[in-house]
């Protein structure tokens, strides 16, 4: 009898002592890859200098060669709809202020056209300036679209959303408000992008005082 109860309490110890350990590695883990351990630009990826994102890759059995590209094609997918966001909010406004936002034809082809200037953002231009990987493997690459990369896209697809316009099958009356909009909109893009850079300038000054 007095064997049975020193081997129940025999493993009773070492249950408790498992749970412990494998509680006490827990906590480890945790620590090591809590947000105060990533880099700042991971969870603020914003840049005054051009449109930034971060990418993430999971771990991969592959290693780091196949999760670096997984990665970047995350963040430039972010940038993208980072600027997609912009060009809609943007267009939005433009198309209330040129008083032709009631208008479906219009504004069909403005969504449409919205969409083919974002699918036609030149992410080669899009380049790696950080990389980090965590202690349980996550990558994370930090990726920018510089602004004068940025304002030769916005110049390239003014021209681009304007031959449409003129080639679309709006009414006279419409194109040329539509043309006024589209002019308002890559202005407000660009005095935007530029706005910003001067505000993160001043921001990173002073974080540096």
């Amino acid at each position: 009898m007095k064997n049975k109860i020193l081997v129940a309490l025999s493993i009773v110890a070492l249950i408790s002592s498992a749970s412990c350990s494998k509680d006490n590695k827990t906590t480890a883990e945790v620590k090591n890859n809590n947000l105060s351990n990533l880099p700042a630009w991971v969870l603020d990826p914003n840049m005054p200098d051009g449109v930034a994102a971060v990418g993430i890759a999971s771990p991969s059995k592959g290693g780091i060669k196949f999760q670096i590209p997984a990665a970047e094609l995350d963040a430039k997918a972010n940038i993208a709809a980072t600027i997609q966001s912009e060009i809609s909010r943007v267009t939005k406004d433009s198309l209330r202020s040129a008083n032709v936002n009631g208008a479906d034809d219009v504004e069909q082809f403005f969504a449409q056209a919205s969409k083919e200037v974002v699918k036609n953002l030149p992410l080669s231009g899009v380049k790696r300036i950080n990389i980090f990987q965590a202690n349980d493997g996550t990558l994370y690459v930090h990726m920018i679209l510089r602004n004068e990369d940025y304002s030769k896209f916005l110049n390239d697809s003014e021209k681009s959303f304007n031959a449409k316009l003129k080639k679309s099958g709006l009414a006279r009356d419409n194109i040329k408000k539509s043309e006024e909009a589209s002019k308002a909109i890559f202005d407000e893009l660009e005095k935007e992008r530029g706005d910003k850079s001067v505000a993160d300038k001043a921001a990173d000054k002073s974080k540096a005082e």
